[in-house]
């Protein structure tokens, strides 16, 4: 078991996804463009400016999808997102998880 995996191992499950979310600054800065309003690819990436690459980007998009912090436009049964995908951030997901991680750190 990894280190992290020790540390949180009594925590709920969404709280350890949250912590996640937060171990990687990537994932945290497209999620703080993501959340005042939906945007495409091309916009998200035009809002974070040169601070990311592209790759980067595509990445903490596919890590904070997986994770249901991001939502998509695109169909279910496509593999590659299609041009023009709009990404919108699940507010009510992460402002619960984040009450959760607060109810936990408190105790």
């Amino acid at each position: 078991m990894a280190r992290d995996d020790n540390l949180m191992k009594h925590a709920p499950d969404r709280v350890a996804l949250f912590q996640e979310l937060f171990s990687a600054p990537s994932r945290v800065l497209v999620l703080r463009v993501l959340l005042p309003k939906p945007l495409s690819f091309n916009e998200l990436f035009d809002a974070i400016g040169d601070t990311m690459s592209r790759p980067a980007v595509h990445a903490a998009l596919i890590d904070l999808r997986s994770m249901g912090y991001v939502e998509d436009d695109a169909p279910d049964d496509v593999l590659r997102r299609p041009a023009g995908t709009v990404f919108t951030a699940r507010r009510d997901l992460v402002t619960r998880d984040f009450g959760q991680v607060l109810e936990y750190v408190l105790g």
